[in-house]
């Protein structure tokens, strides 16, 4: 018996010619042709190097090559009739697999597409069965015609095309009314671990479609965690009696962010409120006169949903942040910006701190190129005061700046920089001192 290969289980020497230059060009060039629909009985033309053809000459001899073309059928009866009693078709099985026409590919993929929709709606319709609440959506459900489309029911109470916020709501929902049953009440992530297959499963479409279903509004049907938020200067929060001040606290005070965007007397004195990033340069504030005039807030490095609702209930004052140096860290105050509806102005992010800042030693390429990437989008869609340094970071091939190394840089001019921020908005408010 001939020796084989793990390679499609050929025989040792046809694997190997197989692996060789001309051996790869012919054989992806066929498996191309077959899954175009052309078949073994016409010529095939095909542009080889001297080495190439050398390999189809070993193999099938010099009567099956003619110029650039190729005689398939001669190829098929050489390598039938030789020592290995295999046609060509059963080669190219051997080194990549079944074949397959671009049609046959395409059926393939349908019925597989169909397999999954059956299966997704099947897996829903049991988690619902049962639950008299959905019994309407149970019967649209299995009403919907053979599973050619992810579309779910238009009459739904999810008001969603997008089968996997159906799919989500319905599964939050009837695990939310099992709940109501027993006098459950879920909290937010609770939930999200028994119906979605995960604690951060949630989206907000989800949350939407969901609350559409349930007729309650998510923070009222759920327990949702607060978040505190870290601050230090001109600020007070009162709910019957004084909860905390921030002006009095050192080095800072946390208070649940939600609960003081909804509860209570929210008291902010203050010329303005100023975001920081990371927890050393918040902590830093403390050592200069900053937070006598500007309520400093750390971010703690992301647009939490507890920060964005504290924003929106303060006054009508200047709004500025000092970030990482990063795509992220413009990422993260463009989207606190978005979420608050609130202008948010940059300070110690401009493009000459950023080339006089000290850059994260990074030897991955592949990294530097999706953080240039993404400061590429940035320089175009941020905004319009934070471009100039995606620009920057974009120029300088991705490469970081993280903000604790420019305390020496900023730290000591940070009051004037705020000051300037409060004269573009026209606070002639604006008190003398240093930080």
């Amino acid at each position: 018996m001939r020796p084989m290969t793990r390679r499609g289980e050929l025989p040792l020497g046809l694997a190997q010619w197989a692996s060789t230059p001309g051996g790869e060009a012919f054989c992806t060039a066929l498996r191309r042709r077959i899954a175009n629909g052309g078949g073994l009985d016409r010529k095939m033309k095909l542009a080889l190097t001297s080495q190439e053809r050398a390999d189809l000459v070993d193999l099938f001899g010099t009567k099956s090559l003619s110029g650039p073309y190729l005689h398939l059928d001669r190829m098929n009866q050489v390598l039938l009739d030789g020592a290995y009693a295999l046609p060509l078709r059963q080669l190219l099985i051997g080194v990549d697999g079944p074949l397959l026409t671009n049609r046959g590919q395409a059926r393939y993929r349908r019925i597989v597409k169909k397999h999954g929709i059956h299966h997704a709606r099947t897996a829903l319709a049991k988690r619902i069965t049962g639950v008299p609440e959905l019994e309407k959506e149970l019967s649209l459900l299995v009403a919907l015609p053979d599973p050619t489309s992810w579309l779910p029911p238009e009459d739904s109470m999810t008001a969603t095309r997008t089968w996997a916020t159906y799919n989500a709501a319905l599964s939050a929902a009837a695990e939310w009314f099992q709940g109501q049953s027993r006098q459950w009440t879920f909290a937010e992530r609770e939930l999200a671990v028994r119906a979605l297959g995960g604690s951060k499963r949630w989206t907000k479409s989800a949350k939407n479609s969901f609350s559409r279903v349930i007729g309650r509004p998510f923070d009222q049907a759920v327990y949702t965690a607060d978040t505190g938020i870290r601050m230090l200067g001109p600020a007070s929060w009162r709910l019957e009696n004084l909860v905390a001040d921030a002006a009095a606290a050192r080095p800072f005070v946390d208070i649940p962010g939600k609960a003081a965007a909804t509860l209570g007397t929210l008291d902010v004195p203050a010329d303005g409120v100023l975001l920081i990033e990371n927890q050393e340069t918040f902590q830093a504030l403390s050592r200069t006169r900053v937070s006598e005039q500007w309520l400093c807030i750390w971010m703690e490095g992301y647009a939490s949903e507890a920060l964005v609702m504290f924003l929106t209930r303060l006054p009508d004052i200047p709004l500025a942040a000092w970030g990482d140096l990063d795509p992220p860290g413009i990422d993260i105050i463009a989207k606190l910006s978005a979420k608050s509806g609130r202008t948010i102005t940059p300070v110690g992010m401009t493009p000459e701190l950023y080339a006089a800042g000290y850059m994260l030693e990074e030897d991955d390429d592949e990294a530097l190129a999706g953080w240039r990437k993404q400061a590429e989008a940035l320089a175009a869609t941020a905004p319009e005061a934070f471009r100039p340094l995606a620009r920057a970071i974009a120029d300088n091939n991705g490469r970081r700046c993280e903000q604790e190394g420019l305390h020496e840089l900023v730290l000591p001019h940070l009051h004037d920089h705020l000051r300037s921020v409060l004269m573009r908005r026209g606070g002639a408010c604006a008190k003398d001192g240093s930080a």
